[in-house]
C-alpha cells in the first residue's frame, strides 16, 4: 500500500470520493472536493491510497504546529481485513515523523451496541503504537477518545489550538479531559430517574383540582428543575390567589406522595453505573430540589445500599443551585470539593456544581438538550451512565 499526496483535478477523485461516501455517514462527511480545494492552498493534506495500481483508500490530515491529525481515514471495503490499514499508519507515521499523530476512536462505552467495533479500533490502534490520551472531544452528538502517536507524552494545548482553527459555525467540538474522584454527587430527576411521568400526573391533579389546563409532559419538563414550589408557580394560572396557590401546592404533595413511585423508573444502565462506583469502592450521594420525603422515599426503594446519602429540599435549606446541600454532603461523607464531581442534566446543576467549587459532568439523557446545555455553561458531557465511569476513569 502506497500513499500518494493529492489535489484538484485528480482523475481518481471518482474512485476515492465513493470510498469515502461508504465509509463515513452524510453528517460526518466535509464534501471531498472542498478538501482538496484546501490541499492546493496547503491547509490540509489528502493522500490517496494505492494499492495494485489501483486507488484503494483516502487519508485526510491536518497540521497545526508539532501537530498532524488524521481527519478520515478509510479503505476499500473489499481489502479490509487484509493487513493493509498497519501499513497505511506506518507510512502515515514515517511521513509525519517529528510530529505528534493524533486520531480520535468512539468512546469505549461497553453500554453501545457496536461496542465489540469500537473495541477492534482500540486493538488495532494501540497494536500500532498509539496511546492512549485520556482526553475526549464531543460533536455531532459523538463522543470520541483521543489517541496519539510519535511524542513521548501527549501534548494537549498544541491539539486544542489545532481545533481552533478548524472551528466554524457547524463545527464546534468540546474537549475534556477523564480525571478521578472519590465522590460522586448525583441529581435525581432527569438523572438518576425519569420521574416526568409520575411528575406530570401530580402537576395535573393540583392544576386541574385549581381549576386550571392539564399540561403535556413536555411542558412539564420545561417546569422542573428548580423545587416543587417553583414547578406550581409555573404550572398553576399566573392570577392565581396565594391562599388558592397554596391549596393547590399541598394538593401536589400530598398527590406525589401517594404516587411517586407509580412510573418512575432508573434510566437505563443506571443500576449497573452505580453497582460499578460502589464496587471500586467511591462515595455516592443525592443532591436534588425535588422534596426531601420524596428524595428519601425514591433513593430507599431504588438504590437502596449503592447510595450513602440524599438530601432533598428543606424547610430552611437554601435550593440549589446554591451549594449548601452539596457542601452538607461533603462534610458528611469527609470529601473535599477538589475531589468530588457533580453529576447532574440541567444548567442548576452546573451553577451547582460552580458554586460548590466541583467539577460537573452534564448528561444527555434528562430534561434539557445538549445545546441548552452549552449554552449554560457545561463543558463534560456523559451520552451514557457508562461514560460517566469512562470519564472518570473506571
Amino acid at each position: 500500500m502506497e500513499i500518494e499526496k493529492i489535489y484538484s483535478g485528480d482523475d481518481r477523485f471518482d474512485a476515492i470520493n465513493a470510498i469515502y461516501t461508504e465509509a463515513f455517514p452524510p453528517q460526518e462527511r466535509f464534501g471531498l472536493d472542498i478538501m482538496l480545494r484546501l490541499a492546493d492552498e496547503g491547509k490540509l493534506d489528502v493522500f490517496a491510497l494505492m494499492h495494485s495500481g489501483e486507488a484503494a483508500g483516502m487519508v485526510v490530515m491536518c497540521l497545526h504546529g508539532h501537530t498532524a491529525y488524521v481527519c478520515y481515514f478509510a479503505i476499500d471495503k473489499a481489502l479490509r481485513g487484509k493487513g493493509l490499514g498497519g501499513e497505511v499508519i506506518r507510512s502515515i507515521c514515517s511521513h509525519y515523523a517529528g510530529r505528534q499523530i493524533v486520531l480520535e476512536i468512539e468512546a469505549l462505552d461497553k453500554s453501545a451496541e457496536n461496542y465489540p467495533q469500537r473495541k477492534r479500533r482500540e486493538e488495532f490502534y494501540l497494536r500500532a503504537g498509539f496511546r492512549h490520551t485520556d482526553r475526549y472531544i464531543r460533536y455531532e452528538g459523538v463522543t470520541y477518545e483521543l489517541m496519539f502517536t510519535g511524542a513521548e507524552c501527549f501534548d494537549a494545548a498544541d491539539f486544542d489550538a489545532l481545533m481552533d482553527t478548524r472551528r466554524c459555525e457547524g463545527f464546534q467540538p468540546v474537549l475534556f479531559d477523564a480525571k478521578q474522584y472519590t465522590t460522586y454527587i448525583f441529581d435525581l430527576d432527569g438523572t438518576l430517574l425519569d420521574t416526568l411521568d409520575d411528575l406530570t400526573a401530580s402537576t395535573n391533579f393540583a392544576v386541574q383540582g385549581a381549576g386550571g389546563q392539564a399540561h403535556t409532559r413536555e411542558e412539564v419538563c420545561g417546569f422542573v428543575g428548580n423545587g416543587i414550589r417553583k414547578l406550581m408557580q409555573r404550572a398553576l394560572p399566573s392570577d392565581i390567589s396565594s391562599e388558592d396557590f397554596e391549596r393547590a401546592f399541598d394538593s401536589f404533595k400530598r398527590h406525589y406522595g401517594q404516587h411517586c413511585c407509580d412510573n418512575t423508573k432508573p434510566y437505563a444502565g443506571i443500576m449497573d453505573m452505580l453497582r460499578e462506583l460502589k464496587a471500586r469502592g467511591k462515595k455516592v450521594a443525592v443532591v436534588s430540589n425535588k422534596a426531601d420525603f420524596a428524595v428519601a422515599e425514591l433513593c430507599r426503594d431504588y438504590f437502596g445500599e449503592l447510595v450513602d446519602i440524599c438530601v432533598g429540599e428543606k424547610e430552611g435549606v437554601r435550593r440549589k443551585p446554591s451549594p449548601d446541600s452539596v457542601f452538607a454532603v461533603m462534610e458528611s461523607l469527609g470529601s473535599k470539593p477538589c475531589e468530588c464531581v457533580y453529576i447532574g442534566d440541567s444548567d442548576v446543576d452546573v451553577d451547582t456544581a460552580r458554586n460548590a467549587g466541583t467539577d460537573c459532568i452534564s448528561v444527555l439523557w434528562g430534561f434539557r438538550s445538549e445545546e441548552f446545555l452549552l449554552a449554560h455553561g457545561a463543558k463534560v458531557f456523559a451520552q451514557t451512565p457508562n461514560e460517566i465511569c469512562l470519564l472518570t476513569m473506571l
